[in-house]
């Protein structure tokens, strides 16, 4: 209100309004008595583990929310495990609120008129904080199921029609993918999900959809033993703690029954929120409640789906009724709260007419009235030249001034807060002066300085003749509203973790450049950020660690970047910054980019330190510029450009920055087109095993190298130094690894079988990624007892690479295969970091010299010579064999077998040939010794 007398002309009572704010008043009272009278707080939680487990897991967030609601409103939990009871309670009001997956939520908002989502839940698994979860597909280790498309004709077991993570997640990505669902035997199994999971172990179905979490819970309590459960088409998200098999969506929301007043829902709300400060939750696996997230992706799931409530028949007359009763009965107590205003307006008015007499009698009666508003919303009244005459107790509340300092000045002189100008209040007091009545969001400032928003009502109250007398004033403070409002905005377009802008708003700034440069015909420019072996941080120091240094890169790029540029956060280590269209040439605007993102890589070279620890990154730079017609058409087509620029820097060896240009394009798509097609190589039988002879001292055939080639059904061979380093980079080494093996010992034990080449031993080259699986061991003595191969037949080559990353677990699984009698041959000796301890500490049997050194024996250069002389000597004195690689002439063979080297290998006594080929040179040769 501002402090300037208003005047009014006119004659119209303002005796009805001031009676219907009072009714207004006496209503809000009467609800506030209703919460009192049913002070217990009834929450239905839908339990999907164990009944035991999840009382464990919402004790302590209940006894936290209890604590921020008080004593005087208790909460009555009541964990459901089945939905039939959950939908009983809910249809019955046996509970006021309830907390339940999103597409549960879904169902019972349209059935039972729930609430919009008050909060949503935040779990923490392996000390991650998560506000989405996702489900998964689990089958049997040995189950030859990998693929969506092979769940087809399966037992798949659920755990409701209504499950979210275990059920609709995982079947709306086989109808992405075109699988017919009809032919999918469904078992509905019920909750917990642990008994969908225990199906499987027990073989009753085929795979087992639960939502992600599960499996390593049963594992971490010891009931699903290692490796005997794998998750299918699994997705490994940056930063995520648990495996997934679909997309996320956001987690569990909190919503009240239609019956739960609107103050109790606030007060719910508050507590709800605050749960997120309590210290006894910092470590559990509940971490309390966020703002409440987005559902609409979990809607237009259910209807893609035509799942309940969508795709159901029209409903009846009394089915819509019974629907939108809630409203219909708002509305129907509406009308008869306005019809019975009117009434009391008129009657009040008739007997103002004939009592009201003087100013003394009016104040008096304005007095009584004043007191009856002093309840929990504030009451300001004021003369008719705006001035205070009366304000209660939650005006000094809200406002911090007593009335003593209120009474005699005007609203204007105490609150205002200078957000509003003048044309604001005059446009108040213009409706105020026309209508009588002024109501609207205003922002005003306490005693103490601080702003807060506030809900206005304002009112005039006049005399039998029209004439204004006083003015009444009824607010409630709205700031928890608006700092609510902030932090969803907040959370919905800027990262919470470095408070840069998120994948969602840099997208649009994207795409309003764009727009901006062709309409001005200027150039910009955008930045696409990596860093490099950021993964390594988090393995070596954990998660904060990693979060901590994501938080440092955010605040350099603050640092370093101009005030009209936009850094912002894809996710994970990924970043992205934004140069706004300021040149008129492209040169112009490709040089401005360089400098900026030398600046930023200068900047995030430095040593970062966590604790005590400092660490050290490098980032890997792509540049795409944007201007003209020949840029990328949209945000998304710019930003890919920019990724695969900086893709090609990774390619190149990390640490550097790229530009965008076509021809990069064209070639990481045929890289991508190459990696689909191995891909399908691997599953269509396109593979085929070469050998290579390793010959003895005598020239006897002792064994051979397993070498993979690539056919295709055409007959042309794909080169190995195409598709290796390929399936190395992209993690498909693992499936062809284990194929290698598969093959490799199937072929031994046929070779058994045939006493013409029985006694050969077989050489296999194994991977780093495959040799670093937990189970590695394992497969190994699967696949010997399987095939019933001697173990001395079989020769894995293991590079030293794979100690760099964990030499405990190197060792751990080393001796474990020479437990098994395995022979292990190192490989590469002398190429990389190679080291003395680790022939004196791991088991190897074969120390295997590189066809570099062997190819410049014999030549003026004679580092070489001694590096192989020495190479020989050493294996020769810690008993093991050694074999040389890449031996092409007689003056090589010779100078290696006068110095003592066991076995050779190399084109001097055959290329890698296919195996009817070699077979065929061993039966004109004698049988090696075992």
């Amino acid at each position: 209100m501002s402090a300037a007398r208003p005047t009014r002309p006119g004659a119209r009572s303002g005796w009805a309004r001031w009676w219907r704010g009072w009714l207004v008043v006496w209503l809000v009272a009467g609800w506030g008595a209703a919460w009192a009278e049913h002070a217990t707080l009834r929450l239905g939680i839908l339990a999907y583990r164990p009944l035991e487990i999840e009382q464990r897991d919402w004790q302590p967030v209940l006894q936290a929310l209890q604590q921020r609601l008080g004593a005087q409103h208790p909460i009555e939990p009541l964990l459901l495990p089945p939905y039939d009871a959950l939908d009983a309670a809910v249809r019955t009001r046996a509970v006021d609120a309830v907390i339940t997956n999103p597409a549960h939520y879904v169902m019972l908002q349209a059935t039972d008129g729930l609430s919009p989502p008050l909060a949503t839940l935040v779990r923490r698994r392996h000390g991650i904080e998560t506000r989405a979860f996702g489900g998964t597909v689990l089958v049997r280790a040995d189950s030859p199921l990998q693929r969506w498309e092979d769940l087809a004709g399966q037992r798949i077991g659920i755990v409701h029609m209504e499950s979210l993570g275990g059920y609709n997640l995982q079947r709306y990505e086989l109808h992405r993918r075109g699988v017919d669902l009809r032919r999918i035997a469904w078992v509905a199994l019920g909750m917990p999900h642990d008994a969908v999971v225990q199906a499987l172990l027990d073989g009753r179905v085929d795979a087992a959809f639960v939502r992600d979490g599960v499996l390593e819970s049963m594992q971490a309590e010891g009931r699903i033993p290692p490796g005997h459960v794998r998750v299918l088409q699994r997705q490994d998200l940056p930063g995520y703690p648990v495996a997934v098999s679909t997309p996320l969506y956001p987690e569990w929301p909190v919503a009240t029954l239609p019956h739960l007043d609107e103050d109790t829902g606030r007060w719910l709300v508050l507590a709800l929120l605050n749960t997120r400060d309590a210290p006894e939750l910092h470590s559990h696996v509940l971490a309390g409640f966020a703002p409440p997230a987005n559902y609409t992706a979990v809607e237009q799931l259910l209807r893609t789906l035509r799942a309940p409530p969508f795709g159901v028949p029209q409903l009846t007359w009394q089915e819509t009724v019974q629907r939108n009763a809630r409203p219909l009965t708002l509305a129907s107590a509406g009308a008869a709260a306005l019809l019975g205003l009117v009434l009391l307006l008129a009657s009040q008015r008739r007997r103002l007419r004939q009592t009201l007499r003087d100013k003394s009698a009016l104040l008096d009666e304005l007095e009584i009235l004043a007191k009856t508003f002093d309840s929990g919303l504030g009451v300001v009244i004021t003369d008719a030249a705006g001035r205070i005459v009366r304000v209660n107790r939650a005006f000094q509340a809200i406002t911090g001034y007593t009335a003593d300092e209120a009474v005699g000045r005007t609203p204007g002189q105490l609150l205002h807060s200078g957000r509003h100008d003048r044309e604001f209040y005059r446009a108040m007091w213009d409706q105020l002066l026309r209508d009588g009545r002024w109501e609207g969001e205003i922002w005003n400032r306490r005693k103490d300085g601080k702003l807060y928003a506030e809900w206005l009502a304002i009112s005039a109250v006049t005399d039998a003749v029209g004439k204004v007398r006083h003015y009444v004033a009824i607010f409630t403070d709205m700031t928890w509203r608006k700092e609510a409002e902030a932090q969803i905005e907040s959370l919905a377009f800027f990262d919470p973790l470095t408070g840069l802008a998120n994948r969602r708003l840099m997208l649009d700034r994207l795409q309003q450049a764009l727009r901006l440069a062709r309409r001005d015909a200027r150039w910009g420019a955008v930045l696409f950020i990596d860093l490099d072996h950021f993964k390594a941080i988090n393995d070596t120091h954990g998660h904060d660690a990693g979060d901590a240094v994501l938080r440092t890169v955010g605040e350099r790029l603050r640092a370093t970047l101009r005030e009209q540029d936009t850094p912002g956060r894809l996710g994970g280590d990924e970043f992205l910054v934004l140069l706004p269209a300021t040149h008129a040439r492209r040169d112009d605007a490709a040089l401005a980019a360089r400098t900026v993102a030398d600046k930023i890589a200068d900047a995030l070279r430095q040593p970062m330190t966590y604790k005590t620890q400092s660490m050290a990154l490098t980032p890997s730079i792509g540049i795409a510029l944007y201007g003209d017609d020949s840029s990328p058409a949209d945000a998304t087509e710019l930003l890919k450009a920019a990724d695969l620029a900086m893709y090609s820097v990774k390619q190149a060896g990390r640490d550097g920055v790229a530009f965008f240009d076509p021809e990069m394009e064209a070639s990481i798509h045929a890289r991508h087109r190459l990696q689909r097609e191995l891909a399908q190589a691997i599953e269509s039988g396109e593979l085929r095993l070469y050998l290579q002879p390793q010959i003895d001292g005598r020239g006897n055939t002792v064994g051979a190298e397993a070498l993979v080639r690539w056919l295709r059904p055409d007959g042309t061979l794909v080169p190995p130094g195409q598709f290796i380093p390929l399936a190395e980079e992209t993690g498909l080494i693992v499936p062809l690894g284990d194929w290698v093996l598969s093959q490799a010992l199937a072929l031994l034990a046929g070779w058994q079988r045939d006493p013409a080449l029985a006694g050969r031993r077989l050489a296999i080259n194994v991977s780093p990624a495959q040799f670093r699986d937990p189970g590695f061991g394992t497969r190994i003595q699967q696949l010997l007892a399987q095939h019933g191969v001697d173990p001395r037949l079989l020769e894995l080559e293991i590079t030293e690479s794979v100690f760099l990353h964990d030499l405990d677990a190197a060792r751990d699984t080393l001796r474990t295969l020479d437990a098994l009698g395995v022979s292990l041959a190192l490989d590469d000796f002398g190429t990389g970091y190679s080291s003395l301890a680790y022939l004196a500490e791991l088991p190897f049997d074969v120390i295997k010299i590189d066809q570099r050194f062997v190819a410049r024996l014999q030549q003026p250069n004679r580092q070489d010579e001694a590096i192989v002389t020495t190479i020989i000597a050493l294996g020769r004195k810690l008993r093991m064999q050694v074999l040389a690689e890449g031996v092409e002439t007689a003056q090589q063979e010779d100078y290696l077998l006068a110095h003592g080297c066991h076995l050779l290998q190399g084109y001097r006594f055959g290329r890698p040939m296919p195996i009817e080929q070699f077979e065929t040179q061993l039966r004109a040769q004698p049988a090696a010794p075992a």
